[in-house]
């Protein structure tokens, strides 16, 4: 989903490592299936379609914020929130802007009081107060989702049913909960592992110059432990 840090020859490294794992799927991208398209890139007007829906239902809205106003929110720590403010727009003024082509994203609207709740397969049961998370963009100025939002139209619509992923996102599920429930769609359960170290502090990332499976296989050193 974005595009701004996609790499040429990533996508068939990714083929390559799944066939020497042995990991052989039903569908996806190289093979079919009758969940596709299973390129997000080619998925937008189904995002799009689904963002517009939430903004109906008042889970979501149309933010016109430039990119000036936005640091202007950031406190002495340097931390930003957003205040909502586009959220009280006037339909009338929405539309004016939607018309004159006045660049914009669609946020999620999260409460500003509660909190939510939701047991993990591992964890057990995690709270989160919603004053801790920020009204997130869902759909970015590109017109391309965000991770958060793609996934949980994918997850729902290719019906997938357990959802397993990193801790990192354990205090940041609520909010993909809130997307769920705002559509009157089941949640999925939820499986968070612990992410594969770098360090004490870091996790192995490729965004970081960490290497890759591949990058491995070439060095030898899985080759040698499998």
């Amino acid at each position: 989903t974005d595009l701004e840090r996609y790499v040429p020859g990533a996508t068939e490294i990714i083929y390559d490592t799944l066939k020497d794992a042995g990991l052989v799927y039903d569908e996806g991208p190289d093979v079919g299936g009758a969940y596709g398209p299973y390129i997000q890139t080619e998925r937008k007007e189904i995002y799009l379609k689904y963002a517009r829906e939430l903004i109906e239902r008042g889970g979501a809205y149309y933010c016109f914020c430039t990119k000036e106003r936005l640091e202007s929110l950031r406190d002495e720590n340097g931390q930003r929130k957003y205040d909502k403010h586009c959220m009280h727009l006037s339909k009338e003024e929405i539309q004016r802007n939607l018309d004159a082509g006045v660049p914009y994203v669609i946020r999620q609207n999260i409460p500003a009081e509660g909190s939510g709740t939701y047991t993990d397969m591992v964890f057990g049961e995690i709270t989160v107060d919603y004053r801790e998370l920020e009204d997130n963009v869902l759909i970015k100025s590109d017109g391309m989702p965000t991770y958060n939002f793609a996934n949980v139209i994918d997850d729902h619509l290719m019906e997938i049913n357990y959802v397993i992923r990193g801790t990192e996102y354990l205090s940041s599920t609520p909010k993909y909960n809130l997307l769920y429930d705002a559509f009157g769609w089941e949640r999925p359960h939820y499986i968070h592992l612990p992410s594969v170290m770098r360090d004490a502090e870091h996790k192995l990332s490729k965004r970081y110059g960490d290497p890759s499976y591949n990058d491995l296989l070439k060095e030898g050193f899985l080759k040698e432990a499998l």
